[in-house]
């Protein structure tokens, strides 16, 4: 399954989207949509405190109120932990003690939502008020409040190279940071629920998740009952960005559910979405860059924290900025993952590498200003291209053995068909970034550091570059994994469990089947998110779905072809060599006689009575044959984008007037799609950068602007219109037909190009978001 063939028949093509009629005309059906037979209303009670713990709960006035079918407390509920993906949570499902303000203390069932939530008000709650941090600085120090038994703060997870002692040494110019990232909150355009019904000892679970695989798992783990047990529907979100992978509300009710015995749903509010389920974290680097007279980086020295809230358990905030940065000669980087008594936090789109990759960024941008080099060339100079070494792996043992040992035990059969591992397979930022410079008129708008290109009264313009990496999916937890079945009447169905929340995953994942089958398009469907038959999958999570899950996807097409060909040989062709025949719109003819009237149907060959067993065949299925390679020691997608903004240095208004994003993420299945995804990366990149952030109650530690009123975000029509989005193709020599992911890295370039514009623009570096205030105040101080 190589990548050299370019005259696809679907892939590359801008087929619209198998739900757009669904989604245009509303009757797409959402997770808050769903009902089924004899259903129940839950809610859910939460911590008014940001640490305490039940001393007595007396939930008898609550089960005495009419309509209330049951009551949930911690005393039901068996004391497992259980985890998300990439520890975006970790413990129990209750366990008697709040972690954060709006945590899960209990749950209700009702006849109906308005009983449930008269009910909460009569469930009577004893607390014993415990000690609280806030602060994840102080929640690291000696004697601060305990979160977690397992303490609060997380062992550091470094990656290093090198000698940075030496690199220091080297150096002709040195710059340092340190920089605080407010907590960017998921506003997903679409509430969720969770409705679960038990028949027997089986439980059948519908919501909207990115990740049905994971969410199984977590329910297997919390209750402590068989995977054959556990069936997750995943439904279609409005939009997720990491927000909905497996989430403790949906444990919450399958646990109520099971106790009144009867279907349970509960729909979260909008203030809940946004208040007690997850968040970015908050984030804060501290940094040291060097580089020679001509531009050359010889070290970086990054120490980044990382807030958990209560219940994030993550070490690692996946910032593969550090092999985009990867030419630097020797370079250490160490992550923390503490835990405070805030909302928990996880993975949003970009993770990392929107906050220490922008951090990396903008020492870079410092460096490069000391030696008087245009941003784009110092990026080219310091950039990996492919066949570079991946930092990122350099210094991990966590394989079986050291490097060397695991690339030894890898099967020969296996390895002669991988990439060089843990070096960049394709790809990389220096195409994209001259083709982009080239598009934007890069040369005559850039005037120099901290220097405007148009000045009038108190507005300000000039231009900004910034460039984004991400890695495309990760082995880490399980391979990927997907089924394809060709039906007797020649249509084929996917299954594979991944994410509906609008990027198009339900009609990429088709399109590689179809290329691969020889199919049209509209004779494949997919089922997405039944793990009952759907195989074990990541999800979409990391990037994952072109890339890990469309390999599964092609392996799978690729064995039922294969199945299929070899029994059309044998009947149809007088038993040549299944290699000889090759198929074109779903008929089957001979590789070298394209034309010839010797074409048969899928269904002629699937109807047909085989010679060695008289009877049809029915329907195929196909699986991969073997494990994909890991992903995470070769493949990286990349973006750079270029902005240009006007800043008022009266009011500290930014305004994004222009705007062109380039993206690497090898050959195009669906430029439409792609399209989508790039430009919606850049919208929120840059509403991160100048709008977006939760704001805390210092005391407390609540969520102030828990609502779409309050939390601002960055609109289409504050958006460049005419905003250009390229492609630049370097073909991955595993991802199906040479694709790579692209989720990622449009968000973290479209903070950096930004951020950089408006130092352009005003002469000072102002942390995110660059609220009109912070504009103002920094413009102030300096």
């Amino acid at each position: 399954m190589g990548t050299t063939q370019r005259n696809f028949s679907v892939v590359g093509k801008g087929a619209h989207v198998k739900d757009a009629r669904e989604k245009v005309t509303g009757s797409l059906k959402y997770a808050v949509d769903l009902k089924v037979q004899n259903m129940a209303s839950g809610k859910i009670l939460r911590c008014p405190h940001p640490h305490a713990k039940i001393v007595r709960i007396d939930t008898s006035k609550a089960e005495a109120l009419p309509g209330v079918l049951g009551v949930l407390t911690h005393e039901d509920v068996p004391q497992n932990d259980w985890e998300s993906a990439w520890f975006n949570y970790r413990g129990k499902a209750l366990d008697g003690t709040g972690r954060f303000v709006g945590d899960d203390i209990a749950a209700v069932a009702a006849q109906s939502e308005e009983i449930a939530e008269h009910a909460l008000e009569l469930i009577d709650v004893e607390y014993e008020i415990l000690p609280h941090v806030l602060d994840m600085e102080k929640a690291r120090e000696s004697g601060a409040p305990e979160i977690r038994c397992e303490g609060n703060e997380r062992d550091p997870y470094i990656v290093k190279w090198g000698d940075t002692d030496e690199g220091s040494a080297q150096a002709d110019f040195t710059v340092d940071c340190d920089i605080f990232y407010e907590s960017q909150q998921y506003a997903p355009l679409g509430r969720n629920a969770c409705i679960a019904e038990w028949l027997g000892d089986k439980v059948t679970v519908w919501t909207s998740s990115q990740t049905p695989s994971e969410l199984r798992d977590g329910v297997h783990e919390a209750l402590g009952i068989p995977l054959s047990k556990v069936r997750v529907m995943a439904m279609p979100c409005g939009s997720s960005f990491g927000q909905w992978w497996s989430n403790n509300f949906m444990i919450i009710t399958v646990l109520l559910a099971r106790k009144i015995r009867q279907a349970v749903k509960i729909e979260l509010t909008n203030e809940e979405c946004m208040a007690t389920v997850k968040r970015r974290h908050l984030e804060r680097t501290r940094g040291k860059m060097g580089c020679t007279k001509d531009g050359q980086i010889t070290f970086a020295q990054i120490d980044h924290l990382i807030d958990n809230g209560g219940y994030g358990f993550k070490d690692d905030v996946g910032f593969f900025c550090v092999d985009m940065w990867g030419k630097a000669r020797n370079g250490h980087y160490a992550v923390h993952g503490i835990n405070t008594n805030l909302v928990t936090a996880g993975c949003m789109r970009g993770v990392g590498d929107c906050t220490l990759g922008a951090s990396v960024e903008r020492l870079a941008d410092r460096l490069a200003e000391k030696a008087d080099m245009d941003p784009v060339d110092f990026r080219i100079k310091n950039q990996i291209v492919a066949g570079d070494e991946l930092r990122m792996q350099h210094s991990r043992d966590n394989m079986k053995g050291n490097r060397d040992a695991y690339i030894a035990s890898i099967p020969p059969h296996l390895r002669k068909d991988w990439p060089e591992l843990f070096h960049l397979s394709a790809g990389g930022t220096r195409a994209i970034l001259e083709r982009g410079a080239e598009a934007f008129r890069w040369k005559e708008r850039w005037k120099g550091w901290a220097t405007p290109h148009t000045v009038d009264g108190p507005l300000k313009r000039a231009v900004g570059v910034g460039t984004g990496a991400h890695v495309c999916g990760v082995e880490f937890e399980g391979s990927s994994s997907a089924m394809v079945r060709i039906n007797p009447d020649g249509s084929a169905k996917v299954h594979c469990a991944v994410g509906r929340q609008g990027r198009g995953s339900e009609t990429t994942q088709c399109q590689v089947a179809a290329e691969e089958l020889g199919l049209p398009l509209d004779m494949i469907e997919i089922e997405t998110g039944d793990t009952d038959s759907c195989p074990w999958n990541h999800g979409s999570l990391a990037s994952s779905t072109m890339y890990r899950t469309g390999w599964a996807t092609r392996a799978a097409s690729n064995d039922a072809r294969r199945q299929l060909l070899e029994i059309a040989a044998r009947e149809f062709f007088d038993g040549i060599a299944p290699e000889e025949l090759d198929i074109t719109d779903g008929e089957i003819h001979p590789k070298e006689e394209p034309r010839s009237n010797r074409r048969f149907t899928f269904s002629q060959v699937l109807n047909e009575l085989r010679s060695e067993t008289l009877g049809q065949t029915s329907s195929i299925t196909g699986r991969p044959a073997v494990p994909m390679p890991p992903s995470t020691t070769f493949a990286r997608q990349f973006g750079a984008q270029f902005a240009e903004v006007e800043v008022d240095v009266e009011t500290g208004k930014i305004k994004i007037l222009d705007f062109v994003a380039v993206q690497d993420s090898g050959t195009v299945v669906n430029p439409q799609v792609l399209k989508n995804q790039v430009i919606g990366g850049a919208i929120c990149g840059a509403g991160f950068a100048i709008y977006e952030h939760l704001v805390f109650d210092e005391e407390t530690g609540a969520i102030k602007n828990a609502n779409l009123l309050d939390y601002k975000l960055l609109r289409c029509a504050d958006f460049p219109h005419q905003a250009q989005v390229l492609f630049e193709e370097s073909p991955d020599p595993v991802g199906p037909f040479g694709a790579r992911g692209a989720g990622e890295s449009p968000i973290a370039a479209g903070i950096s190009a930004v951020s950089q514009a408006v130092y352009n623009a005003i002469g000072v570096w102002v942390d995110l978001p660059m609220t009109p205030e912070r504009v103002v105040r920094a413009l102030n101080a300096a």
